[in-house]
């Protein structure tokens, strides 16, 4: 009887397994000979599950999503100032644990690739990214807004705010840039 394989999970283990591979020598630096290697794998039963290295990163980027998310959702559902939620969301940029910095590196792999040499998935994928953390953002501000503890003005500087940070981010500023800039707009913004 043959084996029957879970596709989903089994593309979901063979991006996994290449997150250290991604970390350690760069998107451009690796082939599929290696991913195959690191995946336990033969090189074409790469391309049984994926079309090429830049959909192995899209996949990688959602498992560490879905990684990422419940932890998001834990912070933001803390009784914490406005800038504690905004600064939660950009945990990313600013969190040390190994698990974090993993997750930074291969999103900075992934912004890379966007910036570079995206293909029409790499920007979809991007787009969707940025919209969902714009409508996390707005909810954040329209609770405090509702609350009467910031401007309604904030609302303004959704997507600003989203391009400064991840700014600070690809220019390697340092961590406490990003916290003090939101501290300082909160400044300006608080009622």
């Amino acid at each position: 009887m043959p084996k029957i394989v879970d596709k989903s999970q089994k593309r979901k283990n063979i991006a996994k397994s290449t997150c250290s591979l991604f970390i350690e020598q760069g998107f451009v630096n690796i082939s599929i000979s290696q991913i195959a290697k690191v995946a336990g794998i033969g090189k074409g039963t790469i391309y049984e599950y994926f079309k090429n290295k830049e959909d192995i990163v899209l996949e990688l980027m959602g498992c560490l999503q879905e990684e990422y998310d419940p932890k998001l959702q834990h912070n933001l559902s803390k009784e914490i100032s406005v800038e504690k939620k905004v600064i939660y969301l950009f945990d990313i940029f600013l969190n040390d644990d190994e698990t974090t910095q993993a997750q930074r590196k291969i999103y900075k792999e992934f912004l890379a690739i966007y910036l570079n040499n995206p293909t029409d998935e790499i920007i979809e994928y991007h787009n969707q990214l940025k919209e969902k953390y714009l409508t996390i953002l707005t909810n954040i501000l329209q609770e405090y807004i509702t609350k009467k503890e910031i401007k309604k003005e904030v609302l303004l500087f959704v997507p600003s705010l989203i391009a400064t940070v991840e700014g600070f981010f690809i220019a390697n500023e340092k961590k406490e840039y990003i916290v003090e800039y939101i501290n300082n707009l909160f400044k300006l913004l608080k009622i």
